[in-house]
Formats: structure tokens, C-alpha cells, sequence
């Protein structure tokens, strides 16, 4: 086994990482989705698999916070 760390997690990995349940993000990715925000969650598909990059998922919280700020 690769010491190198995986290029993406899954989605009950990520939605761990995210401190969510793997339902609410599955739902927050889906393209007809109501709980969809104008920051949507980055994600991609691996065959049939959703699949998230931890570094976009970093990349998507600090921007989220980015604009909590400005709007304090």
C-alpha cells in the first residue's frame, strides 16, 4: 500500500470530514436539489460513484467563511 494520501474520499468519508451525514450531502450535490446555495458543493463522479477532492472541499469551507465575513 501507497503512503501517498488518496486523491479523493467518498461520500461517507467526506461527509465525516464535512461533520455531516452522508444523506444531507448526497442531497446538497444533486443537480434538482432545493437545498442547493449559490456556493454548491464540488464534487465529481467516478463511474457511478460521487466522489469529493478534500482540497476542494477545504478550498469550498474557506470561502463559505471568506463571505460570512465580509458579510458581518
Amino acid at each position: 500500500m501507497s503512503d501517498q494520501p488518496k486523491l479523493v474520499m467518498y461520500l461517507s468519508e467526506a461527509a465525516e470530514f464535512l461533520g455531516t451525514q452522508p444523506k444531507q450531502l448526497y442531497e446538497r450535490t444533486r443537480a434538482r436539489s432545493r437545498v442547493r446555495t449559490s456556493h454548491p458543493i464540488p464534487h465529481l463522479y467516478i463511474g457511478r460513484r460521487l466522489a469529493f477532492r478534500k482540497s476542494s472541499l477545504e478550498k469550498w469551507v474557506a470561502d463559505l467563511e471568506a463571505e460570512t465575513m465580509v458579510r458581518q
